[in-house]
């Protein structure tokens, strides 16, 4: 159950904060939006890594395992280690009569372990909208720099049912002195309320940055050399602009504790367009289900395709929403649908999700369709998946597609790659409509794996 409000973080993360009550012992760099916030944070700690800081990363939802979505100097944090910090959390939570959600553990889990690897920065991504959400706690002393990736309409039951009231929201992580990058494609309405928030807050106009101001020429260079996507430059531009700042109030700070910095910047050596694309490839690596292409295993195969030992590849996504959605088309019609023009999708889909929007979006009339369900989530017994049959009917009724439309066998992600491969022959195969359904498919990769590594 999502239920948004500081009152029981603050009560769960009393010790730290009384511990360190002016600012903690690392900085945070804030980021909240509703898509390419999980981009944003990949890109802006493995840049502030190569420059030599101790960063930690807390992003959500988790894909395989509940404590991935925590990273410490660009590691997933150990099992274990996970695990002890987090018993102590939850048993704060039952003494004090806290009340905690998981997500709140969760949160007060990745800041206790952030304090303990003494880090000096922490990229922390809002879970849910921003005023409201449990990485809110953040006080303005503890904050480098706020960031607002791209909005749109998620979570409207949560967040208001306008994209200006969402923005409202989301502008809510902006603190008073803090400097603010916001991703510049977001719609002009956003803008407005970004304006708002930073004049309510008494900021001048230059704490407001767009990523453009900052931008490199370097940067241009490597989208062109990467072949990113559009919303995949924009957010390279918002996590440099974030970088950049940072760097600059990290070096402030050093400076009045009468510590030298001892860390080169990025922005004096490294300069090159190769360099920088060997971070961006290594950021892409480090976040799953992002317009990633995987090589399956034999054992998702059809039997008839495994006995000759064929490879098949398809592209995962996590597009889950309507923006997100028409970025991974425009990717796909780009660069993947090739001289016949259709696809073979394996889709998933949330049971809140504006379904109709997102499949109008990806499909294309002659595109396949295999619906599946993904399975429960580790921590979030409230997060549902649509059923694969109504999914599939759903499709059949409103997508203007003529190819072939079924729901897999019991609804297994596993059966629904596998049909759809033996559909889709040689043409292209996506993956999206759901992180968790991301967080499926690498779960069954890695367990193929393992046993594979076990042998007979």
């Amino acid at each position: 159950m999502i239920n948004l409000g500081l009152q029981r973080i603050s009560a769960l993360l009393n010790p730290l904060f009384t511990t360190y009550p002016n600012t903690l012992p690392w900085k945070a760099i804030h980021i909240a939006g509703t898509n390419g916030k999980g981009s944003v944070a990949s890109l802006v700690s493995t840049f502030l890594s190569n420059s030599g800081y101790s960063v930690g990363r807390f992003t959500s939802p988790h894909l395989i395992d509940r404590w991935d979505c925590i990273t410490l100097n660009q590691r997933v944090v150990e099992r274990d280690r996970f695990l002890a910090a987090e018993a102590k959390v939850r048993e704060r939570s039952a003494r004090d009569n806290v009340g905690a959600s998981e997500f709140e553990v969760l949160t007060a889990t990745a800041f206790e372990l952030f304090t303990d690897e003494k880090v000096d920065v922490a990229v922390v991504e809002c879970g849910l909208g921003g005023r409201l959400d449990a990485t809110n706690i953040l006080r303005q002393g503890d904050v480098l720099v706020s960031v607002l990736a791209k909005v749109g309409l998620d979570h409207t039951e949560f967040l208001g049912d306008t994209i200006e009231k969402v923005a409202r929201e989301k502008t809510g992580i902006f603190k008073a002195g803090v400097p603010v990058v916001v991703d510049g494609s977001n719609a002009p309405e956003v803008l407005d309320v970004v304006r708002q928030r930073m004049a309510a807050l008494g900021s001048s106009e230059g704490a407001f940055v767009l990523d453009e101001q900052q931008s490199s020429v370097l940067l241009s260079k490597s989208v062109a050399r990467l072949g990113l996507a559009k919303h995949q430059e924009q957010n390279l531009r918002t996590a440099w602009t974030a970088y950049y700042l940072a760097e600059q109030r990290m070096a402030d700070v050093r400076s009045r504790e009468g510590t030298k910095p001892g860390i080169d910047s990025m922005h004096n050596i490294n300069r090159t367009e190769q360099k920088i694309s060997e971070l961006i490839r290594l950021a892409q690596a480090s976040l799953r289900g992002r317009l990633e292409w995987l090589t399956l295993p034999p054992h998702f195969l059809p039997p008839e395709l495994d006995d000759r030992q064929t490879q098949a590849k398809v592209l995962l996504d996590g597009a889950h929403n309507p923006q997100s959605a028409y970025a991974l088309a425009s990717y796909v019609d780009t660069n993947v649908r090739g001289t016949s023009g259709h696809m073979t999708w394996v889709i998933a889909v949330k049971n809140d999700k504006e379904v109709r929007t997102i499949l109008s979006i990806l499909l294309r009339p002659q595109d396949n369709v295999v619906t599946c369900s993904f399975g429960q989530v580790d921590g979030m017994p409230w997060v549902k998946s649509m059923d694969a049959v109504a999914l599939a009917e759903i499709v059949r009724e409103s997508s203007p597609t003529t190819g072939i439309v079924e729901a897999a066998e019991s609804g297994s992600v596993k059966a629904a790659i596998t049909r759809a491969v033996r559909i889709a022959g040689q043409g292209p195969i996506c993956v999206a409509g759901s992180l968790y359904l991301v967080g499926d498919v690498l779960r069954l990769m890695k367990n193929a794996e393992e046993a594979a590594e076990e042998g007979p």
